[in-house]
Order: C-alpha cells, then sequence, then structure tokens
C-alpha cells in the first residue's frame, strides 16, 4: 500500500493542503474542530511524517549520538554502558529521535567519527564517555558547533556540559564507611586511572585522613582471567595481617579479585572484604554477594539527554551541568557484620 500523503488527507477532510499541515505540525491558522478531524483521519490512514523531508526542512535529524571507545571484549562484559545506554532509550522512547552507537577501539578513530558525523549532518547532540585529564573533544565539538554532554568532567579549559558523580567526594565516603566498619586497610585495584575519574577517586585515595591505611594497584584487565593472575600475584606479596577491604573499580576486577583470593584459600569477608565500584545483578545475586557502591549509570544517561533538550529548547553559550547524588555503600556478604 502507498504511502499517505498530506494531499490524501486534505482530499479525505475536504480541506487544502496547507490547512493539513498546519494541523499535523501543530501551527495556528486552523479551527479546533477541523484540526482534531484532520489528525483523526491522519492516525487512521497511518500517516508518518516523511523523516528525510523534515529533517531537511527543519536542520535536524532527529538523532544523537552516542560513542564509546573500549575493547570489544571489555565492552561485552561491561555492564556500565549498557545500563547508560538504557537510560538515554528510555527517555528517547515517546519521541522520534533515534540514538546512534558507534564503537570504537582507538580515541583516534572517536575523534574522527565525531568529524564525519558533523560533516555528514548525522547527529543533533552528542553524548561522550570516559573524559581524559587533557581532553581535546570539548574543543572540537565546541569548534563544531555540535551540542554536547560528557558523562564526567574532562580537563580542559574549555567550557564543558556534562552529567557527573563527584569521585573524589564518592571515594572520601567510602573510606570513612569502611573505616566505621572497621576495615584497617583499603587496596583499590583499578585498571582505568588514565581517564579523569580515575585520577580524582586516586587522589582523594592518596589524601584521606582517615587512620586507616591505603593502598593501589594497577592491574591489566584484558580478560578475567589474566586480571585474576596478576591480583593473585600481588596478593602473594601482600600481608593480609590487617583488616583489609579489596575495592575493585569495576566488575570484571571484582570477580577476579574474588577468583584470586579463592585461589589462595583466604576467606571472604573473614579475613578480607571486598567491594565493588559497579553494581550489577552479576554481582548483586551471585553468592556470596558482593557488596558495591549503589550508582545508577541509566540514571546518568537520563540526565544526559535531559541536558541535551535543555540545550536545543534554551539555546545559548552557557555549559549545563547536573552533579548526580553520591552513591553510598551497600554492604552485602563481602563485609564483615558490624558486631
Amino acid at each position: 500500500m502507498a504511502r499517505p500523503t498530506i494531499a490524501d488527507i486534505a482530499h479525505a477532510a475536504g480541506v487544502s493542503n496547507t490547512a493539513v499541515s498546519f494541523a499535523l505540525n501543530g501551527r495556528p491558522g486552523v479551527a479546533e474542530p477541523t484540526r482534531e478531524k484532520i489528525l483523526a483521519i491522519a492516525r487512521d490512514m497511518g500517516w508518518s511524517p516523511n523523516r528525510a523531508a523534515r529533517a531537511l526542512s527543519t536542520s535536524r535529524a532527529d538523532a544523537l549520538g552516542l560513542i564509546i571507545t573500549a575493547p570489544y571484549a571489555e565492552l561485552a562484559r561491561d555492564t556500565f554502558f549498557l545500563q547508560l545506554i538504557a537510560g538515554v532509550e528510555r527517555m528517547l522512547a515517546a519521541s522520534p529521535v533515534a540514538l546512534v552507537l558507534k564503537i570504537v577501539e582507538s580515541f583516534e578513530d572517536e575523534l574522527a567519527a565525531i568529524r564525519q558525523w558533523h560533516g555528514e549532518s548525522r547527529v543533533d547532540g552528542l553524548i561522550l564517555v570516559n573524559p581524559r585529564p587533557e581532553d581535546p573533544r570539548p574543543e572540537l565539538t565546541n569548534r563544531l558547533g555540535i551540542p554536547t554532554v560528557f558523562i564526567g568532567k574532562p580537563g580542559t579549559h574549555e567550557p564543558f556540559s556534562s552529567v557527573f558523580i563527584d569521585d573524589a567526594l564518592v571515594m572520601d565516603t567510602l573510606i570513612e564507611d569502611l573505616a566505621a566498619r572497621g576495615a584497617q586497610r583499603i587496596a583499590y585495584l583499578h585498571s582505568h586511572a588514565r581517564y579523569s575519574h580515575g585520577e580524582a577517586r586516586l587522589a582523594a585515595l592518596r589524601r584521606h585522613r582517615s587512620g586507616l591505611t591505603a593502598i593501589e594497584h594497577g592491574v591489566p584487565s584484558s580478560t578475567i582471567d589474566e586480571a585474576r593472575t596478576a591480583i593473585r600475584d600481588f596478593l602473594s606479596m601482600l600481608d593480609l595481617a590487617p583488616k583489609t577491604t579489596f575495592v575493585c573499580e569495576s566488575e570484571d576486577l571484582t570477580l577476579a579479585t574474588l577468583r584470586a583470593l579463592g585461589d589462595l584459600g583466604i576467606r571472604v569477608p573473614e579475613v578480607a572484604g571486598v567491594v565493588s565500584w559497579e553494581s550489577s545483578p552479576g554481582l548483586t545475586l551471585r553468592s556470596p554477594a558482593v557488596s558495591t557502591l549503589e550508582r545508577s549509570p541509566a540514571d546518568m544517561g537520563q540526565a544526559a539527554v535531559e541536558l541535551l533538550r535543555d540545550m536545543r529548547d534554551n539555546p545559548g553559550p552557557e555549559p549545563r551541568t547536573r552533579e548526580l547524588e553520591c552513591p553510598r555503600l551497600h554492604a552485602r556478604d563481602t563485609l564483615p557484620v558490624i558486631a
């Protein structure tokens, strides 16, 4: 069946093409009973706007772009981005705007994708992740004029819009909570110190004044098994006599740590505690259930879409920012019960 046109609707309604156009686009100049009649006929005929024509007439692509730079194998195991995408899609579900996802393995490819999308007018706005201490993307997106929201805070003198959690505050709060639970030492295991959020966490860890000992250890994270071996080697050199709690940056590192502790016969939580910075069903529903920080990547995705909508509806040079609530520790089986 041929796609119905404005002319078809006008003929069925007994009105002009102009009246139909005004009614379908919400413009004044059509009596309300006539508008309702036109809309009802359009629905009955299965009419929908021509996306290509609408984009040409409004200079909008009705699409938001999300670019993720990560090795494919690592990304396949990372639930953070799945939850982030779910939050974005939840906000877009009732609108004609689509999410365009691009996954690349190098930062240079990400920069090239931003330039390509701009040149092709593929997206109306961008959501970018994993800000870096010296990040060229704010300068690039500002120069190209692409509305952009970062998940996190890049290091730059350029203005930028962002949805963020204060990672230094999260680390400070977590240390205080663990100290109150009787931990005597924290070992922070990480693999993303090159990002701005990683630097903020490490800086807070190094300057803490809680009275407990804090150490950090970088772990290669190509696979969980490789991380497990590296953590096992680290544990073999570590005196676990103080009450040590391992804080793991990701779900992968958490699982690798639990396996490494098991390999060496180190009981959790009797001898060592484990906390994951990320929360997922794979951690919280397993046995033992893992203690986690309760933050929601989906909330970040929703907030990013809200900021992009505000930038569209209220254009101006001022950056938009949204700070989300500091996530708190949810103690489960991998932390000892407070007496």
